[in-house]
């Protein structure tokens, strides 16, 4: 292996392999490292018990962009989507559950169960949902303007944007400004009367977030979900990351796994030259891309006298506070949750605004709740006849009041099974293995900020401007630094898309 590239693209999670492959098929020599002894970050399924599988940390792949998946040729090497969305059972007490899927009518007539009014108003829900997905997908799906320099491309791109949001049409237009700075839970509230089915839907918009339904900004949110999820990978989140090693090897980028990067290596004009790796290894490049986390990157991996203050301060006020745990349940058997009308692939706990709240408070002042929000993925591989459960679960703090020792960690385990059981009570005799992941794990195995999945929070001023001004265009005051991970535009998830956008800026310069 040669120590002289193009490129040296740190972390080899899906954004990262993302970045090395579109980096190598326009003709680099790229270097992929990663410190840990597989690839695929928060996407990469591990065995936490013997013969099940989790999916990784995050569980949703409905939001990887097809043009990605055409520019690597993923389906070349394996992956297949479904051509829908993933089905949800959003989950009520007392036996209630609403499938919604990616049919609407179905969805529709689910609701109407509960309510005909809700079902009426589901449809009309939707109907807005699609005639503002254009206009989301142009503005997330691309590069942000410069708000600093502003030249005269970026103000073109500011004009076309304006351009597209007035074409939605005046009424269409005014709903989504008025609509998109309010608290979801003022949002569905208008539209919407029964109580398990807001809850439930509310989800996604407070998902790694220091907020709760009530908190400004949170339709926003769930409107960026509803708006870029779409097509899910055929076998999660192991698939796409097995397809996206596989396009990386084809394309010729060199994989180095357990290397831990120490330094990134700056000359006496503090240009980038290379890295250096904790075992004193040294590759040499005028650009590395990095994936990690913007704190990890300038950090740890610069010197204290390589930043400005400027750059320090910003970077050490990016909002990061990990609010989620991560519980993997081996199970002898496949559940199914009471009142569940198929066998979809989510579920979502909530139940009431009441009680999102209450999950929500605890965290405030450095504890979990009794009750916590949960979100279930059953796909995860497991031997025949059983069955894996992995559960993102909110809200957790990474700064536990007391620390996360064994006591609180049995403790938060409990509230998670107990509050499962509401849903599915055969849960608790069917577990024959477990694991917990509380933030400050997330922070040990992932690299994770703070614990936080999303290495820092979707709030509306760290979205465009992801994760300050002077970096929200991939490039940094660094020379030859960039930031091509979920710290990016357009922020965390598993879409590939900061990666992507961020090894074409790397091309343009």
């Amino acid at each position: 292996m040669s120590n002289k590239y193009d490129t040296i693209v740190v972390g080899g999670g899906h954004n990262g392999l993302t970045a090395a492959t579109i980096l190598a098929n326009h003709g680099q020599k790229v270097l992929l490292v990663e410190k840990r002894s597989i690839f695929g970050g928060v996407a990469a399924g591990e065995e936490f018990h013997p013969g099940h599988w989790s999916t990784g940390l995050l569980q949703d792949t409905g939001s990887v962009r097809r043009n990605v998946i055409t520019d690597l040729s993923l389906e070349k090497f394996g992956l297949e989507t479904n051509g829908k969305r993933a089905s949800t059972a959003i989950l009520g007490k007392q036996g209630k559950c609403i499938t919604i899927s990616d049919d609407e009518t179905q969805t529709a007539q689910s609701i109407n169960r509960y309510s005909e009014k809700d079902s009426e108003a589901y449809l009309t829900y939707k109907n807005f949902i699609t005639k503002i997905t254009p206009f989301i997908r142009d503005i997330m799906d691309q590069a942000p303007p410069d708000l600093v320099s502003m030249g005269t491309g970026d103000l073109w791109q500011l004009a076309k944007n304006g351009l597209k949001l007035k074409r939605l049409g005046k009424a269409t237009m005014m709903e989504f400004l008025k609509v998109a700075p309010m608290s979801v839970q003022d949002f569905l509230d208008e539209r919407f009367e029964t109580d398990f089915l807001k809850a439930g839907m509310s989800v996604p918009a407070v998902q790694g977030s220091f907020t709760s339904p009530r908190s400004a900004y949170t339709t926003l949110n769930l409107l960026l979900w509803e708006c870029l999820s779409s097509d899910e990978v055929v076998g999660g989140p192991q698939a796409l990351t097995s397809a996206l090693v596989k396009a990386a090897q084809k394309s010729g980028v060199d994989l180095k796994s357990d290397s831990d990067v120490r330094q990134v290596v700056l000359d006496e004009q503090r240009k980038v030259k290379g890295i250096r790796l904790d075992n004193g290894e040294e590759f040499f490049a005028n650009k590395v891309a990095a994936t990690c986390a913007p704190q990890e990157a300038f950090f740890q991996l610069l010197e204290p006298n390589q930043i400005e203050y400027s750059l320090e301060h910003g970077i050490e006020h990016f909002r990061s506070r990990g609010t989620t745990a991560k519980l993997n349940l081996a199970l002898s058997k496949p559940l199914r949750f009471n009142g569940q009308e198929d066998d979809a692939m989510f579920a979502r706990t909530g139940n009431s605004w009441l009680e999102m709240e209450k999950a929500f408070d605890p965290i405030k002042y450095r504890n979990f709740s009794s009750e916590p929000i949960l979100e279930t993925h059953n796909t995860g591989k497991a031997p025949e006849g059983c069955a894996t459960f992995s559960i993102l679960v909110h809200y957790a703090p990474f700064e536990l009041e007391g620390g996360w020792t064994d006591t609180a960690r049995n403790e938060l385990t409990e509230n998670i099974i107990d509050t499962l059981s509401q849903y599915s009570p055969e849960v608790r005799d069917s577990i024959v293995g477990s694991e917990l992941l509380t933030p400050i794990d997330l922070k040990e195995r992932y690299g994770l900020p703070n614990g936080h999945i999303f290495h820092g929070e979707h709030a509306v001023d760290q979205l465009l401007t992801r994760p300050i001004p002077s970096c929200m265009q991939y490039n940094t005051p660094i020379n030859g630094l960039y930031l091509c991970g979920s710290g990016s535009h357009p922020g965390g998830g598993i879409t590939c898309l900061p990666g992507y956008l961020g090894a074409k800026r790397i091309l343009k310069t």
